[in-house]
């Protein structure tokens, strides 16, 4: 539902008495909407612990805990075994993060009192507003995906991936990035590669990803849920990409016509993970943050509650600036708040002479990574749940 869906309502019954609290969560209803429609996040965002983004529904500021249960691994009994005599143990995974109220307004001028000029006030305060939410919550998110990293792939100029083995840290590993490792084929198979055998950037044993679900798709007639990774690239990364000839070969073996990749939104497919250009972070825009950011706007957009340590982006470079993506599995992120926001007009300013628009939101974004429950170890212990940074020169 886009923002012209505000010309369905009668703004100027805002503070009715009877129905201006309905009119108010009307125009609340339309900015939320309004604030994902074209977002690339919208379609790997939903209730269920198989979207990239899991969302839970909290109405009041405070700690949450999302919960999330840990694989079996137990060999179970065979045969006339009794069951307690080689029980299994349920390891409940949790992860404390704290909602706060986040909100704008906007005052109109002396000229707006009056009535008419009041609802235009109204209606282009809420376009304003919608574009602050959506540039909020997606800066938040993309801060929290880079955000002390535990597993992460290094291009390499010469071999496509770095041997990053002895590494103590996920920064010593980009770090080591020099002018000409850019992202290739190599590069993002790695990535797939260690989210479906559960590698680390150590070469060591961690543990597998579980992939997004994606929406139904019908061929023949038939409806076939998709389960796939999600490659999110700056836009750096992807013009790197696009120059590797072992893309510019996979490409021209891909569907024909408006199923073709152009035609779908997506820059491309590899090993059936659609990649995504998510765009460049900057002071007017959303995007991928890299190393050239500055810490000071990047600690506006995470919340160190929620995290435990932060690690600017400008900590994964030395000399040479450093771009970094993502792969995403299932439950990367959580986005625990409201499911809409809440909408004020106070036209009781200035002695009745201005009107102040406002909106704000219960709202709390974190990376999932989940901590172990008391008497239980488990390979998912404070490690990034399913994200894989995926680091290349910025060039």
């Amino acid at each position: 539902m886009p923002l012209n869906a505000l010309n369905k309502i009668n703004i100027e019954n805002w503070n009715d008495p009877e129905i201006g609290v309905a009119v108010r969560h009307e125009i609340a209803k339309v900015i939320e909407n309004a604030s994902w429609e074209g977002s690339k996040l919208e379609p790997f965002i939903g209730r269920g612990e198989d979207r990239g983004i899991r969302t839970y529904k909290v109405e009041e500021p405070g700690v949450y805990q999302p919960r999330l249960q840990a694989q079996l691994t137990g060999d179970g009994v065979v045969g006339n075994a009794d069951f307690d005599t080689n029980l299994d143990q349920l390891a409940i995974l949790s992860q404390a993060v704290y909602p706060k109220i986040v909100g704008n307004s906007m005052r109109s001028e002396i000229s707006y009192h009056q009535k008419i000029k009041q609802v235009d006030f109204i209606k282009q305060s809420t376009i304003g507003l919608t574009k602050w939410i959506s540039d909020k919550r997606d800066k938040s998110i993309f801060a929290s995906l880079i955000n002390d990293l535990s597993n992460v792939v290094v291009a390499d100029a010469t071999n496509g991936v770095k041997d990053s083995s002895k590494a103590k840290t996920t920064q010593e590993a980009t770090q080591a990035i020099v002018e000409g490792d850019v992202l290739t084929m190599k590069t993002i198979k790695q990535a797939i590669l260690m989210a479906r055998v559960g590698k680390n950037y150590k070469n060591k044993e961690a543990f597998p990803i579980k992939p997004v679900k994606s929406n139904l798709h019908t061929y023949g007639g038939i409806q076939v849920t998709h389960y796939s990774y999600i490659i999110l690239l700056d836009s750096y990364q992807i013009q790197q990409l696009q120059r590797d000839p072992e893309w510019i070969n996979a490409q021209k073996v891909g569907l024909r016509g408006d199923k073709n990749n152009l035609f779908s939104g997506i820059a491309g497919v590899v090993d059936d993970c659609p990649i995504i250009d998510m765009g460049v972070w900057s002071k007017l825009s959303t995007g991928l943050a890299n190393s050239t950011i500055s810490d000071s706007d990047f600690n506006k957009n995470i919340d160190s509650r929620n995290v435990t340590q932060i690690t600017p982006p400008s900590s994964y470079a030395k000399s040479q600036p450093v771009s970094i993506g993502f792969l995403i599995g299932a439950s990367a992120v959580i986005m625990a708040g409201a499911d809409t926001p809440t909408f004020y007009v106070d036209d009781k300013q200035d002695l009745g002479r201005k009107t102040i628009v406002g909106v704000d939101r219960v709202l709390a974004i974190a990376k999932a990574k989940f901590k172990d429950s008391e008497g239980y170890t488990t390979a998912y212990n404070d490690s990034d749940f399913a994200v894989i940074g995926i680091a290349s020169s910025m060039e």
